[in-house]
């Protein structure tokens, strides 16, 4: 028997572990992705939010300094 003979089930082993190290890998990148797009939609409402507080302040102050005259 060859070398070559007798390391194919472990080359078999492996790769078999090879595949499953990438089947959780890639799980586990699915996640992070999934929670990186979420925190961008958050980040997204808070500056839209922010700008709509910052034009209902303005709103306020300017009809707050026109009524006063």
């Amino acid at each position: 028997m060859d070398d070559s003979e007798q390391d194919q089930p472990s080359l078999k082993a492996d790769i078999e572990q090879v595949r499953s190290e990438l089947a959780e890998l890639r799980a586990d990148v699915k996640d992070l992705l999934e929670a990186w797009n979420t925190a961008t939609g958050m980040v997204r409402f808070v500056k839209w939010l922010s700008t709509f507080a910052t034009a209902l302040a303005v709103l306020y102050a300017t009809v707050k300094g026109l009524s006063g005259r």
